[in-house]
Parts: C-alpha cells; sequence; structure tokens
C-alpha cells in the first residue's frame, strides 16, 4: 500500500490594509483559498470590524501599528493613498524581510511601494483585470487575470499567488503599465460612459433612465457575446460598416439639433469604427474616404454665424 501524499503546506497568513470593494472580495477570494487572515485595517474602526468578521480576523483597527506581521500584506486603498501608507507601515518597529507585500492599483507601479522595498520586502502591483461592486464575493475572481508588476521577486511571488487563486497571471512591465490600465479602462470605464450616453440619447426623447436601460440590455449582451466569440471587425455593423452616408448625416443633424455637445465623441467613435470595417474588408477604401471626409465636417465647429460648415450634415 502506497503512503498517502504528505498533506500541503498551509498557505501564509495576510494582513489587509483597506475594506472596500476589493479588499473584501480579495479578502474571501484568499480565506477560500486557505490564507487565514490575520487582520484588517481601514480608514474606519467600523468597516475593519465588519470585514474582519466575515474573514474571521482576530484584529481589527484603524490603526496602521496594529496591522499584524503577517508573510502576504495586501494593500487595497485608493491609489494617492498608496505611497504614504507604504511610508507609515515601512516606519514601523517590525521587520520585514522577505515578506510580500502588494497593492492592487492597476495604474500606480510597484515602486510606490518603495520604503517597504528598502526594508527587505518582496514588492509587487497585483491587478485583477476585473470590475468590483461593494457586495461581491470571492467568485468575481474566477477565472480572472491578474496584471502583475515589480522587481522580480515580487513578480515571481505574485505569480505563484494569481495561480493558487485560480486567476491568470500577466507580467507587465513597468513601462508598458500606463497602456495596461489604459485598455482595462477603455474596456470597463469608458463602456460604462458610451452606454450613459446612449441613455442621454433616448432620454431626449422622453425614454426614462429604467427603460432605456431594459432596451438596451439585449443589444449590448449580444454585441459584447459576438465581439468575444469572434472579433470586433467580425461584429461590426450599422451604417459605418455599410457606408450608409445618408444615415450618418441624418445621425449629424439629430446631434446637432438636440445634442450638440455629443457631436465630437460620436463622429470620434465613428473614425476607429471606419477603423474597423476597412480592416475587416468590409469598406472600400474610396467609401471609407467619404465617410471620413463626412465626419470631420461633422466635428467641425460652427461658424461665427451659427452655420455648419459646408458640406457638413
Amino acid at each position: 500500500m502506497e503512503d498517502a501524499a504528505p498533506p500541503a503546506p498551509p498557505r501564509p497568513a495576510v494582513a489587509l490594509v483597506g475594506a472596500g470593494a476589493v479588499g473584501r472580495a480579495l479578502g474571501l477570494r484568499l480565506a477560500a483559498a486557505g490564507h487565514a487572515v490575520a487582520g484588517v485595517v481601514s480608514r474606519t474602526r467600523a468597516s475593519a470590524s465588519a470585514l474582519a468578521d466575515v474573514l474571521g480576523a482576530p484584529v481589527a483597527s484603524d490603526r496602521l501599528a496594529d496591522l499584524p506581521a503577517a508573510p502576504l500584506v495586501a494593500l487595497c486603498v485608493p491609489d494617492g493613498e498608496i505611497a504614504g501608507v507604504a511610508r507609515a507601515l515601512a516606519g514601523l518597529d517590525r521587520a520585514w524581510g522577505g515578506a510580500v507585500v502588494l497593492h492592487t492599483s492597476g495604474a500606480t507601479p510597484a515602486s510606490a511601494l518603495g520604503p517597504l522595498a528598502a526594508e527587505g520586502a518582496r514588492t509587487l502591483s497585483f491587478h485583477p483585470l476585473q470590475t468590483v461592486s461593494g457586495g461581491a464575493g470571492a467568485a468575481v475572481f474566477d477565472g480572472v487575470t491578474v496584471g502583475v508588476e515589480g522587481g522580480a521577486e515580487g513578480v515571481a511571488a505574485g505569480a505563484a499567488l494569481a495561480e493558487a487563486l485560480g486567476m491568470r497571471p500577466l507580467v507587465v512591465p513597468t513601462a508598458a503599465k500606463p497602456l495596461y490600465h489604459l485598455a482595462a479602462a477603455t474596456a470597463s470605464n469608458l463602456v460604462a460612459a458610451l452606454l450613459a450616453v446612449a441613455q442621454e440619447v433616448l432620454a431626449s426623447i422622453d425614454v426614462g433612465r429604467d427603460d432605456a436601460a431594459a432596451m438596451l440590455a439585449p443589444l449590448v449582451r449580444g454585441t459584447v457575446e459576438n465581439v468575444l466569440a469572434s472579433s470586433p471587425e467580425a461584429s461590426l455593423t450599422g451604417p459605418v460598416a455599410r457606408g450608409d452616408l445618408e444615415t450618418l448625416e441624418a445621425h449629424g443633424r439629430a446631434l446637432r439639433t438636440r445634442l450638440p455637445h455629443l457631436v465630437p465623441a460620436y463622429a470620434a467613435l465613428s473614425v476607429e469604427a471606419v477603423r474597423l470595417a476597412v480592416r475587416a474588408g468590409r469598406l472600400p477604401a474610396e467609401r471609407a474616404e467619404a465617410v471620413l471626409a463626412l465626419l470631420e465636417q461633422m466635428a467641425a465647429p460652427p461658424r461665427p454665424d451659427g452655420a455648419v460648415p459646408d458640406g457638413g450634415p
């Protein structure tokens, strides 16, 4: 009879700084993966205690000095607070050698944790590529990519942690981090802004917010599913892809009349749609030039007399 495999070594304990949506969801994910949560420190004792109760953490405080000396520390705080928290932690009377300290910002580099790195900690940024609401649980990170950035030791620790949590690490060079975060913001924040634009257009014809959301939901879901199942080029439909100048002119006239502040956004996005349609081989070069000329006229500011430029919509 073969000997039973030895039990897996226990996961390192973790201390959390920040009890907001990301801190809560990441804490739940860590706990589910076998990391004991040693303590939670937050801006208010009430928020720290609420999360500590959920995670079974013995320490809850609003003072960084009370943070337990855990081998893994996660800073889930706003970007502008990361450097200050790192300085404060580095000033505590404790050893940081060998500890792994991460922050969860997608835009701020790991160098913001420099004071802790100087004390011997392995530092990194650990950014789950996911939008996290206040009530999100551990499952929000199922299969999610994590942007990992920092020094070699920190990146190695972060990649191992991501895999242990059932997430997919993506090593992001420090110089590339702004572009990485730009892609994330475009896919999340700017999509939300775009849907707000669509709701505003519907509001101009007296369609309420709730009705607009219900109307748009199937269209948005279908578009996203098509794009993810194939590609943006293959999924593009509408007047730009058809080179339909008459419809585009009508859009421009309607916007200038009712919602002129949206004209630049509509024109800029439509230019990108032209590029998609050309790459897909669906919009001939000559027709694409005509569409681009129309969009340029559409985006041009009105003349002082209030007239639109010649040839504009």
